[in-house]
């Protein structure tokens, strides 16, 4: 990797070295075209970022790798990056109203309820305890409509078409509504909501389209596509970042560090892209970076207006990633999991992201940035105050507390997000859409598993597809 020096000419620009521009630039390299990666950041991995704290390796961002994402480990595969199956063994436990449940998993495999398979651990604490039907500590109506909500949530998602969603029944009133609102009406309950809310606050803000957050949840394959697999999570033994630095390894000077893009001229034999102090040539430029970033670049000539309608109406997840660092995975020994879904503001969740070899404990959890106390000492406070109500005094006491705001890393431009009420139907165009020889990738661009690192992988390497497969465009007008 090099410091950007004088003007290049290559076959493809890719802005932005996270995951997805980086798949995009390997599948590129691979078809032996020149490209050059073009990095804001002193660093590759975008939101994959792994900490050293001593010998243990925390995530700062990205973590969690499921069984069914597939790209995920044939590209750790083919760079020599390990992944190992995160420990579950143990109870799961559900914090409600200050008070913790346990719950050990009997096999539900095929099981449904309400249309719902009953495999997520939320819905499994609903029907199995010690592999018998049991209920989780909510009236019968909360339960049950929190499990119709899930339920019609995937109905609706599945009628939802990939490629235009503008084009779904019913399309303009749902695009018009929030997520939010559809929930409150759904699940009036406010215990039943909020345990809901604690699953996807990472995920899609309230204020989103519910169009839009039923086309998030169909590249999901619906939600039970995620949450209705045996519960197996993987993380990468040196760390999510480990992925994004091997496979820039392996691109070696065609990643340029500390160059912020500024802007991005189209003629009608191909691109410029110009950084403060040098410009590249090429004839294609794929655009890694999320919407809200994209807003912060000059484009000649103007994007197409539906497309900056798509840009404009763009919401970030603004939220805090969490470490907690212990001398030993101390919970394990009382038969706990680690994993942990509450009712509160302060802290949604926990898991259990140790190393794999137990050196060490360490919870992980993420904070949306609108809940909770927003005094860091408050919420630091909070956040052990719940540890050791879950796990004993010694969870209140840890080595290392971290925690992550994305809102205020630099070229973040928050986590991921969403869509306004009104702009799907409004632009009839998805934000993957190219514009002329501008081509987009990102995880927010994905046709499969947005919100995962898998989704950042397939976006990426469709973006590179779609430059492959491209010819020669008229003139632009």
């Amino acid at each position: 990797m090099v410091s950007a020096g004088n003007a290049r000419k290559v076959d493809v620009v890719v802005v932005g070295a996270g995951v997805s521009g980086l798949a995009a630039a390997r599948r590129l390299a691979d078809q032996e075209r020149s490209v050059a990666v073009l990095e804001a950041l002193p660093r590759v991995g975008g939101r994959t970022l792994t900490t050293e704290v001593g010998d243990v390796v925390v995530d700062e961002g990205a973590t969690l790798v499921y069984p069914m994402h597939r790209n995920v480990f044939r590209l750790a595969r083919a760079h020599g990056v390990d992944l190992f199956e995160s420990t579950s063994n143990g109870q799961f436990q559900l914090y409600t109203e200050g008070v913790s449940h346990g719950f050990h998993f009997g096999n539900a495999r095929g099981m449904k309820l309400f249309g719902v398979r009953a495999l997520h651990p939320l819905l499994r604490a609903v029907l199995y305890l010690a592999s018998r039907r049991t209920a989780l500590p909510l009236a019968p109506e909360a339960t049950m409509q929190l499990l119709r909500a899930i339920s019609t949530l995937d109905a609706l998602a599945a009628k939802v078409p990939p490629e235009a969603p503008w084009t779904a029944p019913d399309a303009d009133e749902l695009d018009h509504r929030t997520l939010g609102s559809w929930l409150r009406e759904q699940v009036p309950e406010p215990q039943a909501r909020r345990l809901f809310e604690a699953n996807f606050a990472g995920y899609l803000p309230e204020s989103t389209s519910l169009l839009y957050a039923l086309h998030f949840l169909r590249t999901w394959g619906g939600i039970g596509n995620l949450f209705g697999t045996p519960a197996q999570v993987y993380r990468f033994r040196g760390g999510a970042q480990e992925l994004a630095r091997a496979m820039a390894a392996t691109l070696g000077a065609r990643v340029v560090l500390d160059s912020p893009v500024e802007e991005i001229v189209q003629h009608p034999a191909g691109v410029v892209v110009r950084c403060a102090d040098t410009e590249f040539e090429a004839d294609r430029v794929i655009v890694a970076i999320g919407p809200a970033g994209i807003r912060e670049l000059r484009f000649y000539p103007a994007l197409p207006a539906d497309r900056v309608t798509l840009q404009d109406a763009w919401q970030p997840v603004h939220g805090r990633k969490v470490n907690i660092v212990y001398a030993e995975p101390f919970w394990r020994n009382a038969g706990l999991s680690g994993s942990v879904l509450t009712d509160l503001d302060a802290v949604p969740g926990l898991l259990d992201v140790s190393p794999p070899d137990g050196r060490a404990g360490v919870l992980g959890a993420f904070l949306p940035a609108d809940r909770g106390p927003a005094d860091a000492d408050e919420r630091r406070r909070a956040v052990l105050a719940v540890s050791a109500a879950l796990f004993g005094p010694p969870a209140g006491t840890p080595q290392r507390y971290l925690e992550k705001s994305w809102q205020d890393e630099p070229f973040a431009h928050g986590c991921e997000g969403a869509l306004a009420a009104g702009a799907l139907t409004t632009a009839r165009r998805l934000p993957k859409t190219a514009a002329d020889r501008v081509h987009w990738a990102g995880v927010e661009t994905a046709d499969a598993w947005m919100g995962f690192l898998s989704g950042a992988i397939q976006a990426g390497e469709r973006a590179a597809e779609e430059v492959l497969q491209s010819k020669s465009r008229q003139p632009i007008r």
